[in-house]
Parts: C-alpha cells; structure tokens; sequence
C-alpha cells in the first residue's frame, strides 16, 4: 500500500528547495541581528534604597512613558511581579 511518487520537474523541486534554505536563512539572520541589537544596548545601574518603588524610579531615573519604563525594567530585572528590595540592584534602560 505504498506509494511511489516520481519526481515530474527535477528544476521546479530544486527551485523550491532553494527558496525554503533561504527564507529560513533569512528568518535566522532577523532573529540574531534582533538579539544583537538588544544586547547591544547600555544600561544604567542603580540601587534601591528604602521606600524606593518601581514608578518612583521609573519617573526619576528614565525618560518617557513611565509604565512602558517599568515594564522594561522588570523585564530586564526578570521581576514578574513587581516588588523590589531594599539593597536590590537594577539596571535601567
């Protein structure tokens, strides 16, 4: 119950199989060059002293939207769900 399947268009298999190599070159080439860029980036470091929250860093040490700088801070500091420490050291974009 096997059945055999004969290649009809041996240039029309190789074109396909050359276009599937480079979009998957491609597609590696984005992902790296997108982990690049992000270890590429400086970060400024700073530590939490007491009474110190997230937005109040945040507001005093970044630029911008100060929710969207909260969410990169805890995403650098892997902090799921938000609570620092006195003592703790975080790095800041």
């Amino acid at each position: 119950m096997y059945r055999h399947y004969r290649l009809v268009n041996k240039r029309r298999f190789f074109f396909f199989l050359a276009f599937i190599f480079m979009v998957l070159f491609l597609v590696s080439m984005i992902i790296s060059a997108g982990a690049v860029s992000e270890e590429a980036q400086s970060y400024k470091t700073i530590r939490v002293q007491k009474g110190d929250t997230l937005w109040k860093i945040a507001s005093l040490h970044c630029t911008g939207d100060i929710r969207e700088n909260i969410y990169k801070i805890r995403q650098i500091n892997q902090i799921p769900q938000g609570i620092i420490y006195e003592g703790q050291v975080l790095l800041l974009p």
